[in-house]
């Protein structure tokens, strides 16, 4: 047997340590071995590994060991495999071990290293004890630290004043870093992009010999940053100074951005709750307000110049009631529903909504051809892309008091977009309609301009980099084109191509006359809607009993069923809402026309009301000679009349 004074180190790590020749005899039982087996070195010496452990003795097994032997190879097993060397512990149970064999060439041993991993103690822990007793051994380093080699995590040694002493395999796979990189290397080096409390950490895990954990942004050798988890520990000498540090680092990019992910859809499910919130409040409020100004209007007609002023206050309500279902559109998300819808007017709305969004010191021109153009496509998602471009090119332009943004509509011009046209051959067949954002601002380089619509891509300190990947899912859900066009310091043009449909002569609205009195059941839990409601609509001749919610409705509506011509309800009410109540009504008069008024987005329920016939779904605030007109509509129909 070989004396383990060749070996000083055997006795004085954590792993079990044995080693056999070609036959299978033992040559050689560390002191963790003598512990675990209760088998001194002198019992062990020359005994037959295989008589010892029978279950060793099988072909798969045999396989590995030659080809340790043969091939220098290395064989590993992980812990479960736990009876590879059994070792019970008092409990009867067997330690859980990962045994590595390797070939210990001058001697043509196989040498078995057991980690014991029932109570797995974390690789700094381990390191720190395979460091210490390394500090005389420097000639078994490599040997001692295989092991981590080929750990998942960047792991980096360093000494006291910074040079950089190991670093492992990931290392080089996480940074893209050459062995030639690292000559002379300090962790002032690696660490060029770390926060201004790195150094300070790092100072007190030699002063303190404390750990200290947390996130670093680390550059690969090609410039590319990437988030990690950085763990620093102290490995002391003997007297307990630390003499070097050992970095672990994890590369958490994925995590960063899918967490990145979750907190924008968390923080855009509570901008859609607090939005439809405020607008189902606001809508009332607008709803009621229109309703009392339509009255008051009816009894100043003698008034001009009162009546004027209500009429202005109707406009305002209106135009507020616009901006609110802007509003709805902004925060909504998974409607995508495909309709015909012409660009122009769809431009000339949009560009009041992104007025909003333009600072005073930016102006945002608009321009368009006169000419009518019927576009296919998701009017909400053409808007979102629109707006996300609207505000890269407000943050282009920065603090530039001369700021200029220009949003133009225009046909395909083949001699004035022969460039596009060469670049995209798609845009030879068929119409197109041509919009382009441009801005005065800062402009984008060429390198980044070919990134710009990749997912999590940003220049901007706080920029998610989702805001032009957006935009580029949604134009190729229309099949249209997209491309820039930018000149640093000048400025950039985003152009978009969308495919057109052939315009449609739209059917003028014929009015209905109001040739009858309806008896109409009205229900809203609120009185600022359900009072000025009643009585407009009495004034328009019909006959109009009330409820404050959908219980009431049920009771009043069951009270004599068919005395009801139809039923007005807001869908969101305490105690029953406008959609169970109607179920229950149409339960006992299948055919009563239903019109569901709703303050929220009308996205939410309208899935909802579609399923039933008879239906007409409006958003408050309404016109009242609209409603008037649906009303007496519904009715003739349920009538045949």
């Amino acid at each position: 047997m070989i004396h383990a004074s060749n070996f000083p180190l055997l006795d004085r790590i954590s792993s079990g340590i044995l080693a056999i020749d070609r036959d299978g005899r033992i040559m050689l039982w560390n002191s963790v071995m003598e512990s675990w087996h209760r088998k001194s070195r002198a019992e062990m010496s020359g005994k037959n590994l295989f008589k010892l452990f029978p279950h060793l003795d099988n072909s798969m097994f045999k396989a590995e060991l030659a080809g340790v032997f043969d091939s220098s190879n290395t064989a590993v097993f992980p812990a479960a495999d736990q009876q590879i060397i059994p070792c019970p512990l008092a409990g009867g149970e067997f330690r859980h071990q990962k045994v590595t064999i390797s070939l210990l060439d001058e001697h043509q041993l196989a040498l078995f290293t057991i980690e014991d991993q029932t109570e797995q103690r974390k690789l700094i822990h381990d390191y720190r004890k395979i460091a210490a007793s390394l500090q005389s051994e420097l000639n078994q380093k490599s040997r001692l630290i295989s092991a981590i080699d080929q750990a998942a995590e960047a792991i980096i040694i360093a000494t006291v004043d910074g040079k950089i002493d190991y670093v492992n395999k990931a290392f080089f796979t996480q940074t893209g870093w050459q062995h030639s990189d690292l000559s002379n290397a300090t962790l002032a080096q690696l660490f060029t992009q770390a926060e201004d409390g790195f150094e300070t950490h790092l100072n007190r895990v030699f002063s303190e010999g404390k750990t200290w954990q947390g996130r670093q942004k680390i550059s690969g050798s090609d410039g590319t940053l990437f988030t990690a988890s950085v763990s620093i520990a102290p490995i002391q000498d003997e007297s307990g100074t630390a003499t070097h540090v050992v970095i672990i680092q994890e590369d958490i990019s994925q995590q960063v951005a899918l967490d990145e992910r979750l907190r924008r859809s968390q923080k855009q499910e509570a901008l859609v709750t607090l939005v439809g919130g405020i607008a189902h409040d606001f809508n009332n409020l607008l709803a009621g307000l229109i309703g009392q100004t339509y009255l008051a209007s009816r009894e100043v007609k003698e008034m001009p110049k009162t009546l004027t002023r209500l009429k202005k206050v109707q406009k305002i309500a209106q135009e507020a009631s616009e901006i609110v279902k802007q509003l709805l559109t902004f925060a909504r998300q998974g409607d995508h529903s495909a309709k015909e819808f012409p660009l122009s007017a769809f431009i000339k709305e949009f560009h009041k909504l992104a007025q909003h969004t333009v600072p005073e010191s930016i102006q945002l021109r608009l321009d368009f051809s006169p000419d009518e153009y019927t576009f296919r496509g998701d009017a909400n998602q053409l808007q979102q892309s629109l707006l996300n471009m609207i505000q890269n090119a407000v943050e282009a332009c920065g603090d530039n008091h001369n700021g200029l943004i220009e949003l133009t509509l225009n046909p395909l011009d083949p001699a004035k977009d022969m460039a596009h046209i060469v670049k995209y051959p798609v845009l030879r067949h068929g119409n197109f309609a041509h919009i382009q954002i441009r801005d005065n601002g800062r402009g984008i380089s060429s390198e980044n301009i070919e990134k710009i619509f990749d997912p999590f891509y940003t220049t901007k300190q706080l920029g998610s980099g989702l805001g032009l990947a957006i935009v580029m899912g949604c134009i190729r859900s229309h099949h249209a084109i997209i491309d820039v066009q930018s000149t640093p310091g000048e400025g950039s043009t985003f152009h978009l191509f969308l495919p057109l449909k052939v315009a449609k002569p739209m059917t003028p609205t014929i009015p209905v006359e109001n040739s009858l009195n309806a008896t109409i059941l009205l229900v809203d839990d609120d009185p600022n809607v359900l009072e000025p409601t009643k009585e407009l609509l009495e004034c328009m001749g019909h006959h109009v009993t009330l409820a404050c919610d959908g219980i009431e409705a049920c009771e009043r509506f069951e009270s004599n069923p068919a005395q009801w011509d139809i039923v007005i309800t807001d869908m969101v009410m305490p105690r029953m809402n406008g959609l169970e109540a109607a179920r229950r009504m149409r339960m006992l008069v299948p055919t009563i026309p239903i019109i569901f008024a709703t303050g929220y987005d009308r996205s939410l329920v309208i899935e909802d009301t579609r399923k039933m016939a008879q239906t007409l779904l409006i958003s408050k605030p309404f016109n009242p000679d609209e409603l008037d007109q649906q009303i007496i509509k519904m009715v003739k129909t349920n009538r045949g009349s």
